[in-house]
């Protein structure tokens, strides 16, 4: 699997502001979906500057949530206009030698904006699992409108580490509009409350047998897309990675009965 460069991850905008919509394809449908949409579409550019053809690479992030997860809450009342906190590399696992990001993402129905805030996390290897954001944003350096929003947020949730996500993440452009993506995320694992979050840790399958599409776009989204949509019955799904994740790992972890909580099933 592919670790993105220092160089190419440091590429990625530090801000930004797009639409987001996803879909859920069983995975014996992707390879044909990938055909469908080849035509009109490159791989995603950062994996051709790495230089090492690879076609796919890992993503895993770390989730902050209060103590009695109000950000699933309010995935699960329906709010249209949310925040969430992670931290997120480009591999399989943190490490000290890894760049990351911690990101403010914001979502109102399907507009997204966020904000990346590159770090090391070799500077906060020895800080306590419990304390991790708290010297986290001690060490950002960057625009003190976005490091008040993350302190904000984790003063008035004491946001803690819930949730190790990771998932492969196969990414193209449009060649005539390469601000128009589509990723492919498969194999989505997780692990709940991770007492350590750099070097390996033992994840746990959350979604089989389905792949996530996300479309992203500025502006309009073309025709030959609107044609794959209907070749392949897609249907927008208010789908959430960390929200499958908490739901499948909650109730193997902490012993919380699944039936007092939303059935995974009503995020699809």
């Amino acid at each position: 699997m592919i670790r993105l460069s220092r160089r190419s991850a440091a590429a990625s905008p530090l801000h930004f502001r797009r639409m987001e919509v996803k879909y859920l394809l069983p995975d014996r449908l992707v390879p044909s979906f990938l055909e469908r949409i080849a035509p009109y579409t490159e791989v995603d550019p950062f994996l051709v500057a790495s230089g090492q053809g690879q076609t796919q690479y890992p993503v895993t992030s770390l989730y902050f949530d209060s103590i009695d997860l109000h950000a699933l809450a309010e995935k699960d009342a329906g709010l249209l206009s949310r925040r969430k906190l992670r931290l997120r590399t480009y591999g399989e696992e943190f490490s000290e030698r890894a760049s990351c990001f911690l990101e403010i993402k914001r979502r109102h129905d399907f507009v997204v904006s966020k904000d990346r805030l590159a770090l090391s996390v070799g500077r906060v290897s020895h800080a306590p699992t419990e304390d991790l954001l708290s010297h986290l944003l001690h060490r950002i350096e960057a625009d003190a409108r976005v490091t008040a929003e993350a302190n904000i947020l984790h003063r008035r949730y004491n946001l803690q580490p819930t949730a190790l996500v990771r998932y492969l993440r196969i990414p193209f452009v449009a060649r005539h509009d390469r601000r128009f993506r589509i990723t492919v995320d498969r194999d989505l694992a997780g692990f709940w409350r991770p007492a350590r979050f750099l070097g390996p840790v033992p994840l746990h399958r959350c979604l089989i047998g389905y792949s996530v599409i996300e479309l992203k776009w500025n502006h309009a989204v073309p025709s030959w897309f609107h044609a794959a949509i209907q070749d392949f019955n897609l249907a927008r799904t208010a789908f959430s990675k960390y929200a499958v994740t908490v739901l499948s790992l909650r109730e193997v972890f902490s012993g919380v009965p699944v039936s007092i909580l939303r059935p995974v099933a009503s995020f699809f």
